[in-house]
């Protein structure tokens, strides 16, 4: 058995306030449960948006992730 994680970086630009954020990241996590629904090599998902920075979009080469 291979483990991978998948890493997705979705920048986005809401016009509007705190709900329209919020129907934004409901939007994105149903797509990605409709993606593991029924995909029997999901073990783990989620979402989670938050505010961003800048408009250079990031390197995820160049990213390191840690476990915690």
């Amino acid at each position: 058995m291979t483990k991978i994680r998948g890493i997705i970086v979705v920048d986005m630009d809401i016009d509007g306030g705190f709900r329209d954020c919020a129907k934004a990241e409901e939007s994105l996590e149903n797509v990605i449960k409709e993606y593991v629904r029924g995909n029997k090599d999901v073990i783990h998902w989620q979402v989670q948006c938050r505010e961003r920075r800048g408009d250079i979009p990031p390197d995820l080469a160049k990213m390191k992730f840690r476990a915690n």
